[in-house]
């Protein structure tokens, strides 16, 4: 599947809209059968099939005013290679959730996901006018990447709070908040 339909544009990566075509044809689905993929993530519970993810499509993000998922595509290659989000919009407090992930494994350099993160905080800040982008992992590599790289804050640890691998695991919170501009 080559021909996407561009919503925001990088220069190594393209986000583009998830259209019920590309959950019934492009490998989307498997990339949650992967334990290795799925490894700092609440996923990976249940086995994911084509229909699930058409069903997905369906259900949570056609016509959903509080979610915006996008596939990411290479500027280059024009394979889609991961999926980004923002979830949970409140327009009235102004906030959102981030997550996403890159499924394909052949693509898996931090550029891509940096870029594609970057784009999305902007489109959040930018156009949708959030005040605050959110965030959290399982795993704290995760959320130093967000510290660190795309100026996040941690927010601190919750314990215990999700099971995963036969175990309560901690998650590890973070934010943004737009920086204001003088007026």
């Amino acid at each position: 599947m080559t021909n996407f339909e561009i919503f925001l544009s990088g220069k190594m990566v393209n986000l583009v809209v998830v259209t019920r075509e590309l959950a019934e044809n492009s490998l989307w689905y498997t990339w949650f059968n992967d334990e290795a993929t799925t490894a700092g993530m609440q996923k990976h519970y249940f086995p994911n099939t084509r229909e699930l993810q058409s069903h997905y499509f369906e259900t949570e993000l056609k016509s959903n005013p509080t979610k915006i998922q996008l596939g990411i595509v290479t500027t280059e290659s024009k394979s889609l290679i991961g999926m980004i989000s923002l979830a949970q919009i409140d327009h009235l407090n102004q906030k959102c959730e981030i997550g996403g992930l890159i499924g394909d494994k052949d693509f898996r350099k931090m550029d891509y996901w940096i870029e594609a993160n970057q784009i999305l905080i902007n489109h959040a800040f930018e156009t949708l006018n959030m005040n605050r982008i959110y965030g959290g992992s399982i795993t704290r590599a995760v959320e130093q990447f967000y510290v660190r790289v795309l100026g996040f804050e941690s927010e601190g640890t919750s314990k215990s709070d999700v099971f995963r691998n036969g175990k309560f695991v901690d998650t590890y919170r973070f934010a943004k908040i737009r920086i204001q501009r003088p007026s």
